[in-house]
């Protein structure tokens, strides 16, 4: 059979637009649905699978578990809404990477020394480091409350608290940079995993999609394997279906060639 040399490019380039198109559905008409679009949340936040995660696909360990109680002094009951809702609207590009840094702070602002420090050897600090980092919190927290305290001439002021010790920041800075840290794996973990489920989702689109048009074209049941490689191909040829068009053309001009 004479083989054009834009007939496989064309293909690869109808196939790459068919997964697209049912990535773009999952996209579209699944953001209705909850459940369907807080798909990854649960990387982030499990809490038994009811506020956070959810209970089915199976869920995994959550990376952010224990700065749940800073998050509900800085945010109130409602917290878990608020990020899921975040979550919904952009993940890791969107505002709650910003949200969980901010709201950690004024948790930890709001804490008692500890409660800190139990937060924090639940992120994995050692006990010594998580009591310095404490310590410093509190620290800040007196030094700031003395400073702002208006001067009274009837009422003598409190001592100066002392400053926190270099081991102090250290633990402090430690403390921050893991939790900024933690915070970036776990919306990529999450992030991932959206994808994941998402072009999981999107394949069982392009099987039904490619059916249905084997189906009017007259291919099924007669040609049905086609119709059965086209909808497994499509999604993955996505990201690729132009480079792979324009790949195929060339090795087709040199084969005829020859």
């Amino acid at each position: 059979m004479d083989i054009e040399s834009t007939t496989l490019g064309t293909a690869a380039l109808a196939i790459g637009a068919l997964g697209g198109a049912a990535q773009g559905i999952v996209d579209g008409l699944f953001k209705a649905f909850t459940w369907f679009d807080s798909a990854g949340f649960e990387r982030v936040f499990a809490v038994g699978g009811k506020e956070g995660g959810r209970r089915f696909f199976p869920t995994h360990k959550a990376t952010l578990d224990p700065l749940l109680p800073a998050l509900r002094i800085a945010y109130g009951s409602d917290v878990m809404e608020l990020l899921r809702a975040q979550y919904r609207a952009g993940r890791a590009g969107g505002d709650l990477p910003r949200t969980l840094r901010q709201g950690v702070r004024i948790g930890f602002g709001m804490m008692e020394v500890p409660t800190i420090a139990l937060v924090a050897t639940e992120l994995g600090v050692s006990a010594d480091m998580a009591t310095l980092a404490a310590q410093a919190i509190d620290s800040a927290r007196r030094q700031r409350s003395h400073a702002e305290q208006p001067p009274s001439q009837n009422v003598p002021m409190p001592p100066q608290e002392p400053a926190m010790s270099d081991e102090q920041r250290s633990a402090l800075a430690r403390l921050e940079t893991m939790i900024d840290a933690r915070i970036d794996a776990a919306l990529a973990l999450a992030d991932t995993q959206y994808v994941s489920q998402t072009k999981f989702l999107a394949t069982f689109v392009s099987l039904a999609i490619s059916f249905a048009v084997g189906g009017s074209l007259g291919m099924v049941p007669d040609e049905w394997g086609w119709c059965l490689l086209v909808g497994l191909a499509a999604v993955p040829l996505t990201p690729v279906a132009k480079d792979l068009s324009t790949a195929l053309q060339e090795a087709t001009k040199a084969m005829k060639a020859r």
